[in-house]
């Protein structure tokens, strides 16, 4: 059991001293995660989180060793104490394992790299072995939480020495080995050390297994001398489907040889595909015979073994099974897979079965060798080995439940197997057949037999439910009833078995399960009010009864009391109960109150009947006489005549008497007559009425069984021909006197059956072919449906439909078609038997419909479109006769009438988009009339996300979900899924956006299903979760509102899902500003002045009595009132105060300073006025700037996560990649000859020139011939620097093909470089520029390796930072012409003045692609420019910015009216501000909130041209004066800087202008975490470290040893500028060398803030900043720390990694080569470099000369017959 806080190990217990099972439990105070038990002593072991447990076999705890928490970090190589940056680190067990050879417990750890310890198994406190200092060999777990490990003891041989081993299984971390299978010694031995892996096997041990399998070990163990290891993993693919496997070594198996995997198949379609726990157990004698019986496990034996096995499926962690494989149904299929592969390559039955795992091979692997000389492999033959996903075993689950299962154990009883399964959630099932519970819970023997538990049985004379064990007399004769025979002791039967009420004696009790009673042992019978001693006689009991005074009374409802018998073993165990009847024969008569004799002389009890008293005695022999009735021979009245009685006649009837002559009556049998008057009864058809016959002398009941019916002739027979189909029985005729159905007696005119007029005909209209129902009602239509003989509608045969006939009321026929000579209007007429016809009042018309068109003509797939179907004469025939399709789409009628209309069904064809399908209405059987190219099916709606993603429980919340294809949908609504669905209709809709308002739930319910349904496509939100309703602390008294009040309102759970822009308040009635929403607090502007009413609630009901007011805080639909406020009451000081207070001290200083300086005073005064009069115009201008920049910092930190849109990160493909970096630097730019790869050479030349740059390109191949051609270059003072950059990249790309000798040439440079720099005694100046070639070299080899590592880890966070930066920025207004912005993180390009702005929300129509609008926010003080760039970045964001229209080629028309606007950045409505003109904005044209605007191509037409040609004149006209702005003029700075004024308006300027600078602290707050994520992403080690930087930095390392010289300082700034500053730092301030992406002025100079961060980060020196500091250097002050420990770390986590190797290095760069070099410009690369060769030709030859490996190598040579070739020279060489 696992829980968060604390876990519990329980055990059910053998001995219990009460009687009950007992429960032992062990709580632990952390998880536990591993349990094991020393077979020997029984002493449990729980491996659990920082500690481990020693338990006796009783759960109590014998001793506790603490393993943690421990200083430790992830990247930390043991020993701990040459770390840095550790911390108290949990220590999570991994594996527990008994060594029972030396009494020692194996204990491994999470920590300091998974190092295990040996402890004492009699005192785990006891530590005999652990060393951190043995290096990497002896890491055997995982620092990983999510990787589990697993193992099994075992032995090796070795010199003929017997090892103890264990073997150990463990999936893979990032920090891990990379060992999945290793064999672990436990001694030193020579050159081992404990712990140590001692077989090195790669195949099973290499790093592919890595990334790519994702292996999940489950289980380990080892049989008959193989080694077992249960796991699950992918296949290797990017399909990261999961798949069980078994695979197996021998254990002898030195090198892994015999390692072969079997895939193992659970459920139906191997659902249950992820292994979660198994376990390994005999079957028992009974789950052996079952699994034979089946037929798939094959013959299995109650003492082989079985792997059981739980798992669930890769998407569903809600569902489990339990599959079970024979050990040796593995192991011949195990065989099968090796054999074929041994000896018949590889094929069962022909069929390829045999894969080679975690091997690229594709050739044939398998070979023609001997199973049996090679059982375990050998180094010849191929491993390891697997089987083919066809060859898996396969099973079916033998039991499934809807939880996860993560846990499984065997244990059999009495022959029967029990598996214990654990879920995820701390629970146990038990399972044999059915789910069961414990035994000692079931407290009597019914309920112990119904758990058919093979655990559990009753324990007869101890009165529980027990294991057979835990009953001390189990094995005498039913002692112990096992549960699954279902047999308790019971009372078969009494005898007597009844007895009257008012007796007593003796009963005899057959038991037959009675166990034997001993001799000192004492059985009673025990009634509720008595009891008795009882004697046992075999299997029956005997006792005495209860007297007739202690017995219950009869029950009212019956003739006897039951009364339960038990009996009792010893007084205290009860054995058997049963009820024993009482009967009382005098209650016999309440069961018939007419027939009291019969009831009396029939009841079971043989009582007898007394006539003179009449009453029902006990039987008794000794009275008799006539009065007294045994034998149902009791006097009665039966057989009534008539028995049939009509309503309303006086009738005679007739009776007979049986066994009256006790009543000395003549005859013995009398017939009766009773002479009554007639009966009116009317409320049904027919009624039961009962007679009884009294004795005259005692007024008792004779019994009598008098039951006659009477029926009313008129009820339910409202026709004649209703009357005439009445039973015969009855005699009902009509009755012409009384217009009513009576007997036949009471009429005296009666009239045979007449036909009336037809009342009604459904439908009135009908097609001309027929085919359709028509409906006739009236009255009198016959008796029977064979009445009917012939229905005539307009002329027109119609055929009866008898099954559809109603006695007299209604008629249905279906109508044939019309002739085409006949009339088409007319009357239905019914022909019935005897010629009687009836004509209909109404008329009935023959025509045809016809359909004209549909509407809407589209829809989705999934249907649910309510179509409308238009034409004339639709309403013919009924809605019943009409069908509608759509191409064979059935289409559900929902309305019929004028129109039609019907919901589509699913279209299932696979061509969508659809044709236009033709909409057929079919009527009846043969009418048809079809719209053709009606409908077509559109795809379904696409829906891409949905925002928010929770919602409180009390709903309301405003959901939008975006995607595409909404104008399709009619009906959209949000539901969610709980006992019953509640449903929420959209509140708005428009193509790609969709509002709901989240439904309320019911907050009882634990989990919900939320779904939006479009029509009938239905698709699930996820995630989105409901969270409980929010928790406000109610206000201890009211808040009193000031001037400057802010309301603090506190309680819980605010930020579940509610945001301050959607949260209201209210105080009073009056909406007051959400500021700020935390999870716990919530920050409110109140309103400036009091509302007038009390509550939002009651607006009407004015209250002046009091100043206090709610507070009410609204979340969707719920709402909280959480106490009151009042305002504060403004106090006006009084005259009569102010007067003394104020005017006599002035008077008396102005007369103070008259008399003292008189004339200087009025000056004095003068200017004190007016510095006071600035002072409060400044104070106020602070105060309100701080507060709007604070509300601004507040609003957009809350906001900003949900306004970065992540998108589709544009990557640029490597040769783009490699051209920006490389080449855009130069100085043609984009026009380089490298991007554009245009060569200027003469057709008939180019075979000889690419001949021979092929000739040069093999002599740069020459590293001597490099060396010197490098040299000679650097040698000349001509080679600046920007030559040095390009000739370095022109070598990059010549030489890409061979990255591994490019590597080479660079570190031969690289050497010489630094052996310079350290003789010249500076060498931290190493690598700071790019002053030579080997330095830029160096920079282009990082951007070589580094762009996969972009690509896959730090592109995205980098992506992110520009995505943000640029959306922060565009938030607010940005000067086009000054390059400011209001939102930026450089200080030099903030806007400083308050620009006004509002944002809008543009419909924009994109020209000629359809009739969908896009909604762009933009501002309306942006240009028109600046306004197509937003457009055309939210119409076209699926397409990188390369293959977008650019804003020149667009044109923006507005369209207010039903005219056309083109709207331009400049045009002669311009405003002009003296010799300055605006650039018009949004604002100038007066565009509004929610405008339409189009977006058009520039097509270049003549006409078209001309036009473009006079705006461009226009426009170019108006710039010729440079005196354009935008937001900010650029003279009004100058202007104010150079008007005179004294040192204080200059000062009060600059204070104004820097309140500005807060815009700096909210942007950067916006954008921290955007900038954490990069920097993490980029100095993370614990992350994948690119190869190419391991081995950079270890040539660093490697290097500064070799000089003295050398500091760490000096390493650290070395690594600082060939990777952060040399490439990361290049990265940041150019996104777009990565990205398709366009970087504006704006942006690239908050990029240069963060870059100046990112390098102040990585250097060693400390910045001593002050007041006067930059504004970009202040700003990220406080994080510089943090930054500068993550390079640090970043540096030691390098180099605390393994090494990388130089054939790994080699191997990595020619894949490099080997993928990318054909897409770059070589050729033209090599030309290039030979201008430079061409340029130094002559100090080249020099240079050549002197070099005798050179002249060996005949080098000149081959550059002059080069250069002849290029030059095209004729030489004699």
């Amino acid at each position: 059991t696992r829980s968060r806080a604390h876990a519990a190990f329980i055990l059910p217990s053998c001995k219990a001293s009460s009687g009950e099972e007992a429960v032992l439990q062990f709580l632990s105070k952390t998880p536990i995660n591993n349990v094991v038990q020393d077979p020997s002593s029984g002493r449990v072991y729980l491996g659990a989180v920082n500690t481990i447990y020693q338990l006796d076999s009783e759960l109590n705890e014998q001793a506790r060793a603490e393993t943690g928490p421990k200083e430790d970090a992830r990247t930390c190589t043991p020993p701990v104490s040459a770390c840095q940056d550790t911390k108290p680190t949990p220590n999570v067990n991994k594996l527990l394992l008994v060594h029972p050879a030396n009494g020692s417990l194996i204990v491994c750890g999470s920590r300091y790299r998974g190092i295990c310890s040996l402890v004492n198994l009699t005192n785990v406190e006891q530590q005999l072995y652990y060393s951190d200092s043995k290096g990497e060999r002896t890491y055997v777990a995982s620092i990983e939480d999510g990787v589990a490990v697993v193992g099994v003891m075992s032995t090796y041989v070795r010199d003929g020495i017997t090892f103890d081993v264990f073997l150990v299984g463990k999936g893979y971390g990032s920090l891990d080995s990379s060992k999945l299978i290793s064999t672990r010694i436990l001694q030193d031995y020579r050159d081992w050390v404990v712990f140590e892996s001692i077989i090195e096997a790669s195949t099973v041990q290499a790093t592919p297994f890595v990334p790519r399998y994702m292996h999940d070990f489950r289980h380990a163990f080892k049989e008959e001398g193989f080694v077992y290891f249960l796991f699950s993993r992918t296949m290797g693919s990017t399909d990261n489907k999961n798949f069980n496997f078994v695979s197996r070594l021998c254990e002898e198996d030195h090198h892994y040889y015999s390692y072969t995997e079997l895939q193992l198949s659970c459920g139906l379609g191997n659902r249950y595909n992820k292994v979660q726990a198994a376990y390994v157990a005999s079957p028992g004698k009974e789950l052996a015979r079952v699994m034979t019986e089946l037929g798939q496990y094959g013959t299995v034996q109650p003492e082989h073994k079985v792997l059981f096995m739980v798992a669930s499926p890769d998407e569903d962690s809600t569902d489990s099974a339990l599959c079970m494989y024979p050990l040796n149904a593995i192991n011949d299929k195990l065989v099968e897979i090796i054999t074929a592969c041994y000896s018949d390559s590889g094929k069962i039955r022909d069929i390829p079965a045999v894969d080679i795992p975690y091997s690229s091979k594709t050739d044939q692997f398998c070979t023609s060798h001997t199973l049996n000389n090679f059982k375990c492999g050998a180094d010849f033959l191929p491993s390891p080995l697997a089987s083919k996903p066809e060859f898996a075993l396969q099973v079916e689950a033998v039991f499934t439940k809807n939880v996860l299962l993560t846990a499984v154990a065997i244990a059999v009883e009495n022959d029967h197997t029990i598996a214990f399964l654990g879920n995820s959630m701390g629970e146990v099932f038990k399972i044999t057949k059915v789910p069961v519970q414990r035994c000692h819970l079931k407290r009597d023997c019914q309920s112990c037999m119904s758990l058919r538990d093979p655990y559990c049985g009753w324990c007869v004379l101890q009165g529980r439910c027990t294991r057979r064990s835990d009953c001390r007399r189990a094995e005498e004769k039913n002692g112990w009833l096992w549960s699954p025979n279902q047999q308790c002791v019971t009372i078969k039967s009494f005898h007597p078995p009844n007895l009257s009420c008012k007796k007593t004696q003796q009963v005899t009790i057959i038991v037959p399960s009675l166990p034997s009673i001993g001799q000192a042992d004492r059985l009673r019978c025990v009634f509720p009010t008595f009891m008795s001693e009882a004697t046992m006689s075999s299997t029956q009991v005997t006792c005495f009864l209860p007297s007739p005074s202690s017995l219950p009374a009869t029950p009212d409802n019956q003739d006897f009391v039951a009364v339960p018998i038990k009996i009792f073993f010893n007084d205290t165990v009860e054995l058997a109960t049963k009820d024993f009847e009482f009967y009382n024969c005098s209650a016999t008569v309440r069961r018939a109150e007419h027939a009291p004799c019969m009831a009396c002389v029939a009841s079971p009890w043989g009582c007898q009947w007394n006539i003179q008293d009449h009453t029902c005695q006990d039987m008794d022999d000794l009275v008799l006489g006539p009065h007294i009735i045994k034998h149902r021979q009791c006097p009665q009245f039966e057989n009534p005549d008539p028995f049939l009685i009509p309503v309303g006649l006086k009738t005679t009837i007739s009776f007979e008497g049986i066994n009256v002559n006790v009543y000395q009556v003549n005859k013995p049998d009398v017939l009766y007559k009773s002479y009554r008057s007639y009966f009116s009864f009317n409320k049904s058809q027919e009624t039961n009425v009962f007679f009884y016959v009294k004795d005259k002398e005692s007024g008792k009941k004779i019994d009598s069984t008098l039951n006659v019916t009477l029926y009313n002739c008129s009820v339910g027979r409202e026709d004649c021909s209703l009357c005439k189909n009445a039973d015969p029985k009855y005699r009902c005729v009509w009755c012409t006197e009384r217009k009513s159905c009576v007997y036949k007696t009471l009429c005296t005119n009666e009239q045979a059956l007449s036909l009336k007029s037809v009342s009604q005909i459904t439908p009135l209209y009908g097609p001309l072919k027929g085919g359709i129902s028509v409906t006739i009602k009236g009255s009198n239509l016959g008796i029977r449906k064979e009445d009917v003989k012939a229905i005539l509608v307009v002329g027109v045969p119609c055929e009866h439909q008898k099954d559809k006939y109603a006695v007299s009321t209604r008629v249905v026929c279906e109508i044939d078609s019309l002739d085409s000579q006949s009339a088409t209007r007319g009357q239905v007429e019914v022909e019935l038997e005897g010629g009687k016809r009836g004509t209909s009042l109404a008329v009935f018309t023959f025509r045809d419909p016809e359909v004209h068109s549909v509407h809407p003509a589209k829809g989705p797939k999934a249907g649910g479109t309510v179509i409308t179907i238009s034409g004339s004469h639709l309403n013919t025939a009924t809605r019943e006769d009409i069908t509608v399709t759509i191409e064979g789409v059935a289409c559900t009628v929902e309305s019929f009438g004028a129109t039609i209309t019907c919901k589509t069904g699913e279209y299932r064809a696979d061509k969508v988009p659809s044709d236009l399908l033709p909409v057929t209405v079919k009527y009846g059987k043969s009418t048809t009339t079809t719209v053709s190219s009606a409908f077509q099916f559109l795809e379904n709606p696409n829906i891409q996300d949905h925002q928010p993603r929770g919602s409180f429980v009390c709903g309301g919340r405003s959901v939008v979900v975006t995607g595409s294809g909404f104008d399709l949908i009619q009906n959209a609504i949000m539901k969610v899924n709980t006992s019953t669905n509640i449903t929420s209709q959209a509140v708005s809709k428009n193509d790609t956006v969709l509002q709901f308002l989240s439904p309320a739930v019911n907050a009882s319910y634990e989990s919900f299903k939320t779904y939006v349904q479009l029509d009938n496509y239905e698709r699930e939100l996820t995630p989105f979760d409901y969270h409980p309703d929010p928790a406000f602390n109610l206000f201890a008294k009211p808040i009193i509102i000031t001037e400057t009040s802010i309301i603090s309102v506190t309680g819980r759970g605010f930020s579940k899902a509610m945001t301050a822009k959607e949260a209201q308040a209210f105080v009073g009635d009056v909406q007051c500003i959400v500021n700020t929403l935390q999870d716990n607090k919530l920050f409110l502007d109140p309103p400036s002045s009091q509302p007038r009413a009390r509550s939002k609630r009651h607006r009407r009901r004015r209250d002046t009595s009091s100043n206090s007011l709610d507070l009410l805080i609204k979340f969707g639909n719920g709402e909280w009132l959480v106490g009151s406020v009042h305002y504060e009451s403004k106090y006006e000081v009084p005259f009569f105060i102010i007067i003394p207070a104020v005017i006599v001290p002035m008077l008396l200083i102005i007369l103070i300073s008259l008399y003292c300086y008189r004339r200087k005073s009025q000056q004095a005064e003068r200017e004190y006025e007016k510095v006071k009069h600035q002072l409060e115009n400044l104070e106020e201008s602070v105060r309100d700037r701080c507060k709007k920049e604070f509300t601004d910092l507040m609003i957009e930190m809350e906001d900003h996560t949900n306004d970065v849109s992540e998108g589709r990160i544009p990557f640029l493909d490597y040769k783009t990649y490699t051209d920006r970096v490389f080449f855009l630097p130069s100085k043609d730019g984009a026009n380089d000859v490298m991007i554009t790869g245009k060569l200027d050479i003469p057709e008939a030349r180019k075979a000889i020139v690419a001949q021979a740059l092929n000739q040069f390109s093999n002599l740069l191949n020459s590293k001597t011939f490099l060396i010197n051609f490098i040299r000679t270059l650097e040698g000349r003072p001509d080679f600046t620097a920007r030559a040095k950059v390009y000739f370095a990249s022109l070598l990059t790309v010549a030489l890409h093909g061979k990255l591994e000798y490019y590597t080479d040439v660079m570190r031969t440079l690289l050497l010489e470089l630094m052996g310079n720099y350290v003789d010249s005694k500076n060498p931290k100046l190493m690598l700071r520029r790019s002053e030579t070639v080997v330095e830029r070299m160096l920079c282009n080899w990082m951007s070589i390796c580094l762009y996969q590592f972009l690509k896959d880890s730090a592109g995205e966070p980098l992506y992110k930072l520009f995505r943000a930066i640029k959306h922060q920025i565009e938030k607010g207004p940005v000067d086009v012409r000054v390059k400011k912005a209001k939102y930026t993180l450089n200080d030099t390009g903030l806007l400083g003045d308050d620009v006004e702005y509002c944002v809008l929300t543009l419909q924009v129509l994109v020209h000629g692609e359809g009739p969908d609008v896009t909604p762009v926010k933009v501002l309306n003080c942006d240009t028109v420019s600046q306004v197509k760039e937003k457009i055309i970045e939210a119409v076209f964001r699926n397409l990188p910015y390369s293959l977008r229209p650019t804003v020149d080629s667009v044109t923006l028309e507005w369209r207010p009216g039903s005219t056309g606007q083109i709207l331009s950045d400049l045009d002669l409505t311009s405003q002009k501000e003296g010799r300055w003109r605006r650039i018009n904005t949004l604002a100038h044209y007066n565009v509004r909130d929610n405008a339409t605007l189009v977006l058009s191509r520039v097509v270049h037409t003549h006409h078209n041209y001309n036009q473009n040609q006079d705006y461009q004149e226009e426009r170019n006209a108006l710039l010729e004066d440079d005196k354009v702005f935008h937001l900010v003029r650029p003279d009004e700075l100058d202007e104010m800087k150079s008007k005179r004024g004294s040192m204080k308006d200059k000062s009060m300027t600059k204070a104004i202008t820097e309140i500005y600078l807060t815009r700096l602290l909210s942007v950067k707050g916006t954008l921290q975490q955007f900038v954490d994520d990069f920097f993490r992403s980029v100095l993370c080690s614990g992350a994948v470290v690119p190869p190419a930087v391991k081995y950079f930095f270890d040539f660093l390392d490697e290097q500064a040893l070799k000089h003295d010289n050398v500091d760490e300082e000096t390493i650290h700034i070395w690594k600082t500028n060939s990777l952060p500053l040399r490439f990361w730092v290049n990265i940041l301030k150019n996104p777009h060398f990565i990205f398709d992406v366009h970087v504006t002025e704006v942006v690239d100079a908050s990029l240069s803030v963060i870059a100046q961060t990112f390098m102040d980060a990585c250097t060693k020196s400390e910045h001593k900043l002050s007041r006067d500091s930059p504004s970009n250097k202040l700003l990220y002050a406080k994080e510089i720390s943090t930054y500068k420990k993550m390079v640090d770390d970043y540096y030691k986590g390098i180099r605390q990694m393994i090494s990388v190797s130089d054939q790994d290095m080699n191997t990595h760069l020619a894949e490099v080569s080997r993928t990318h070099t054909d897409k770059l410009n070589t050729q033209v690369a090599l030309y290039q470099l030979y201008q430079y060769a061409s340029k130094y030709y002559d100090g080249i030859i020099q240079s050549l000369d002197e070099d005798p490996a050179a002249q060996s190598k005949q080098l000149t040579l081959r550059l002059q017959q080069i250069a002849a070739a290029l030059e095209n020279t004729v030489t004699d060489l």
